[in-house]
């Protein structure tokens, strides 16, 4: 009887050790859910090596596939979901800053057409050219602006992988100066200056330099994955790739 007790009690600590070990083991990870990221993934990587403005509608549409797939993982996701989401999040960070970068033409043409002040007579032509000028100008300011203040954002690891020196330098340009230089490049290479005073507000167009830059500064300060994989980093890389100044 007492060895039958004992061989009872043998079985029943076998049986729990062995649901102690399954409890324990991880779970594998979601077939679907692991094949429909790999795909979004690669797809969505190629779209971001090899951007062209004109893909932007493609970059936008796989970007918005990823995010829904990182926002529809199981809960306890075993340990390779878990560095899926890291890289797809990662992927997400490196999207937005490309479509932040590439929205610098629009913002440029709003600032532009918020500052020209033609006289109602001025043909045609002469308008288009000068808006194309004044365009050019505030994007440029735009961009020199931001890479500056995003410059600042990045930590010397950053800085080390985009091959730039990391010492300190005079890295920021104020909106004074990037308008400045601007001007002088474009503007005042192509038109009279004080034509130039007379149809252009020049108030409103720093006014609007800095407000579009600042927003996008504003916008790459955020999407932190890890210290390395920020908005800003993929910025800098896209749109910038050497220090201002």
């Amino acid at each position: 009887m007492s060895r039958l007790i004992r061989i009872l009690v043998l079985l029943v600590a076998t049986l729990l050790c062995t649901a102690t070990l399954a409890t324990a083991a991880p779970l594998p990870p979601p077939v679907p859910w692991m094949h429909a990221f790999g795909e979004a993934f690669d797809q969505g990587k190629r779209i971001a090596q090899t951007f062209r403005p004109s893909k932007m509608a493609e970059l936008d549409a796989q970007r918005t596939k990823l995010r829904e797939l990182l926002q529809t993982v199981p809960a306890n996701p075993p340990e390779e979901v878990v560095i899926a989401l890291t890289r797809g999040r990662a992927l997400v960070n490196q999207m937005d800053a490309i479509a932040g970068g590439s929205a610098l033409g629009d913002d440029a043409a709003e600032v532009a057409g918020a500052a020209f002040s033609p006289p109602a007579d001025l043909d045609g032509g002469t308008r288009r050219l000068l808006l194309a000028d004044m365009k050019k100008a505030a994007a440029g300011a735009i961009e020199d602006v931001a890479c500056g203040e995003v410059w600042s954002l990045l930590t010397n690891e950053q800085k080390a992988r985009l091959n730039e020196p990391v010492d300190s330098h005079n890295h920021l340009s104020s909106v004074i100066d990037a308008i400045n230089t601007q001007n002088r490049s474009i503007l005042a290479k192509n038109w009279n200056v004080e034509y130039l005073n007379r149809v252009i507000g020049w108030g409103t167009f720093v006014k609007g330099v800095s407000d579009k830059a600042v927003e996008l500064v504003r916008f790459m300060e955020g999407g932190h994955v890890t210290p390395v994989d920020t908005r800003a980093f993929y910025y800098y890389f896209h749109f910038c790739m050497k220090p201002p100044g």
